[in-house]
């Protein structure tokens, strides 16, 4: 067992970057996306599929990312993916077709840390999957707020280009701190081809999973694209309805760092479940009404925060935490990522479409609210048995 757990001194430093990489070069985008339109002389609408692209090489390729894993290594994988980061997110200032090339390029980067950051924790740091998962998962929502704030005066300043380098230069120093892991590397060799774990595809605790992690997306990434023009539409400026989406991420921070540590010292996490699904309902519930008051949307974000985040977080951990075996961890993030995240990027579509049909935003509301009812229910079930 010792042998599992070496691994470099900059491992825990490695695994805080990649936590900061996570979401950091996509959720600051949108905040520039008039100035990267005039750039490019295009409408602003069809730079919408930015932030989609992403969602759907997370969807497409996490399967294809565990298989990669396990016959070239987990830390020699996220090596490749941080270069990738790097010449992706670069590439992105060149010109719009490079814009796309590149945002298709940090999808699949960050499609390869989501799925093996767990499997990484469970293998290094067996006793500590709680607070490790905690910790990367706080740089990511911290680094996702800082991003999509930060941007907006660096392009005032001087121009968007500079802040997608400086970006990519973080990338670059990620890749670098991570390149001593490469010593660790442990990859299949012939001899050990047929050790592939368990086949989550054919466990039913595994497909619960997957449907509280697809719902529970479904509502995150619904809120983060909508909650800001619901609040708008209720009477708020757009100042305050920038802030409002500020908030939901800044109220999520105390629950990405505590939630693992405290699910991990729990054999049934159903309580954290309903508590999250309850939050999350009652955010969602009060979206039916429009009140023109910013107090009341800063009880929407917190509300919201605090539920969406929690599933996250918690779904982050539970693949270290329901499996036995690092293999069986990687599998099952693989698994439960793969059409998590193609139910999760039809959240947004589907909630801004009934939006234009109907030009009211309660048919999209109900859905907001069903699919947080859903990922409580799924999220039960998956907590009925201890491991996968």
């Amino acid at each position: 067992m010792e042998k599992v757990r070496k691994h470099s001194p900059l491992l825990v430093l490695g695994l805080l970057l990649l936590g900061v990489c996570m979401r950091m070069p996509i959720t600051s985008i949108p905040s520039v996306i008039k100035e990267i339109a005039q750039t490019f002389s295009v409408a602003p609408t069809s730079l919408g599929i930015l932030t989609t692209i992403p969602l759907l090489c997370f969807g497409l390729l996490s399967s294809v990312v565990s298989a990669t894993a396990q016959r070239i290594g987990n830390e020699l994988t996220i090596a490749i993916a941080m270069a990738l980061m790097f010449i992706g997110s670069y590439l992105r200032i060149i010109s719009f077709p490079l814009l796309m090339v590149g945002t298709v390029l940090v999808g699949v980067a960050i499609t390869c840390i989501n799925v093996l950051l767990p499997a990484i924790i469970t293998d290094k740091f067996p006793a500590r999957i709680g607070s490790i998962t905690g910790m990367y998962n706080t740089a990511m929502t911290l680094f996702a707020a800082i991003g999509a704030y930060a941007i907006t005066p660096i392009t005032h300043q001087s121009s968007w280009q500079t802040a997608v380098i400086l970006i990519s230069l973080i990338a670059l120093i990620s890749a670098i701190v991570w390149l001593p892991n490469l010593k660790y590397n442990e990859h299949a060799t012939a001899g050990q081809e047929a050790d592939k774990g368990t086949n989550m595809w054919k466990q039913l605790n595994a497909w619960w999973l997957l449907l509280f992690f697809g719902f529970q997306c479904f509502v995150f990434y619904s809120v983060v694209a909508w909650l800001p023009t619901i609040a708008m539409s209720a009477g708020l400026s757009s100042d305050q309805a920038s802030l409002i989406a500020g908030l939901l991420q800044l109220f999520a921070l105390p629950f990405a760092f505590a939630v693992p540590v405290i699910a991990a010292r729990m054999t049934n996490r159903q309580p954290i479940m309903l508590a999250a699904g309850i939050s999350a309902m009652a955010g969602t519930i009060m979206m039916f009404f429009p009140v023109n008051s910013f107090a009341y949307f800063c009880v929407v974000a917190l509300l919201l925060g605090a539920g969406s985040t929690t599933t996250f977080v918690l779904a982050m951990t539970l693949f270290g935490l329901k499996t036995k075996s690092a293999t069986d961890t990687r599998n099952l993030s693989g698994m439960v990522q793969s059409i998590g995240y193609l139910i999760a990027a039809l959240g947004p579509v589907i909630v801004g479409n009934l939006n234009a049909q109907t030009h009211s935003w309660f048919a999209s509301v109900v859905v907001i609210l069903a699919a947080a009812f859903l990922f409580t229910l799924f999220g039960m079930l998956a907590e009925r048995h201890q491991y996968i």
